[in-house]
């Protein structure tokens, strides 16, 4: 994939922070900066691990496929940025009514397996970038800005706004990641 493919799928996996972040900001009474500061390194750190980890993953499989001219990496990518959109529009079209209630503590047990959660996306979506050949430099640091960028607009949408935007980031988020796997069909499989 080329460098502006790789920052829209990668901001695709990262709205679903946003959504998680937005939760936790319609929440808070303030947003304070220590806590702020952390939860964009713990998150860009995860992500970035995670996205890396499945990478490799998938670069590894690549070079053990028996058949490279036949294309199955690249359909398997297509597969996974397609198994990971559609959860999200699910999301989106699932997202009912949340009853919002002050709390300002950080409960960062329920954040991290928040986030436990979502890595295992972000894990899956680079494997899909290993198998397509993606440049590492591009993908990690795509990926560690857009989450900084998600967990700071997240907070701060949640905390003047509520909840209302949830859906509005799982729709695009899920969208994005469908339109990576029509690229990966396009580009890589009809060739």
């Amino acid at each position: 994939m080329n460098w502006l493919e790789t920052i829209l799928v990668t901001v695709g996996i990262s709205l679903d922070i946003f959504a998680a972040m937005e939760c936790k900001g319609a929440q808070l009474s303030k947003i304070e900066k220590k806590p702020l500061v952390i939860l964009c390194v713990l998150f860009a750190l995860w992500q970035t691990a995670a996205l890396y980890i499945g990478s490799a993953m998938g670069a590894w499989l690549r070079m053990r496929e028996v058949n490279p001219q036949h294309g199955n990496t690249e359909i398997i990518a297509a597969v996974l940025f397609g198994a990971v959109g559609i959860p999200m529009l699910k999301k989106a079209w699932k997202n009912g009514a949340v009853i919002e209630r002050r709390d300002d503590r950080y409960a960062w047990k329920s954040l991290i397996a928040r986030l436990s959660l979502i890595s295992t996306w972000t894990l899956l979506i680079g494997v899909a970038l290993g198998f397509l050949g993606t440049g590492t430099i591009v993908m990690l640091t795509a990926v560690a800005a857009a989450t900084v960028i998600v967990v700071i607009a997240g907070l701060y949408v949640g905390y003047h706004f509520g909840f209302e935007h949830q859906a509005k980031a799982y729709a695009i988020g899920g969208l994005l990641l469908l339109f990576g796997a029509a690229d990966t069909i396009v580009r890589f499989v009809m060739v």
